[in-house]
């Protein structure tokens, strides 16, 4: 039988070549991607590596960042604790003048003082029953 391609065996043969021709850009597709795919995970490591390097530089950066801002802090905290320190003992011999100089105020200036702590700390709580006449 005759066709456009001449006879069937025609028609076979280029219907085969054909056949051949599309495993041919089959396997080629395959080995090319399979390339492609090695290409982008060495790509995803080199990255992966690159991206571990920058969050060990940030990590020490700011690790280098806080301990100077941490010895800043302290340095002030030392520095206040001392002048703190100057303070409450002038203070205190203050007190310790006043009180023997002047006894009885001293005396009299606690009492007030614990009684008004007193008073506050126990309006808190009222000690108050009412009670209703249910007649």
């Amino acid at each position: 039988m005759t066709n456009a391609y001449g006879t069937n065996g025609d028609a076979r043969d280029a219907v085969r070549a054909a056949a051949e021709t599309f495993e041919d850009a089959a396997v080629d597709v395959r080995t090319e991607t399979k390339r492609a795919a090695k290409r982008a995970q060495k790509s995803a490591i080199a990255a992966s590596g690159a991206l571990a390097e920058a969050a060990t530089t940030f990590a020490r950066d700011a690790r280098t960042a806080i301990g100077e801002k941490a010895g800043k802090a302290r340095a002030e905290a030392d520095r206040q604790y001392g002048r703190l320190k100057v303070q409450a003992k002038e203070r205190a011999e203050q007190a310790d003048v006043f009180v023997h100089e002047r006894p009885y105020v001293a005396l009299a200036a606690a009492a007030l003082a614990g009684f008004l702590i007193g008073h506050l700390l126990s309006t808190g709580r009222s000690n108050v029953v009412y009670l209703r006449d249910d007649r």
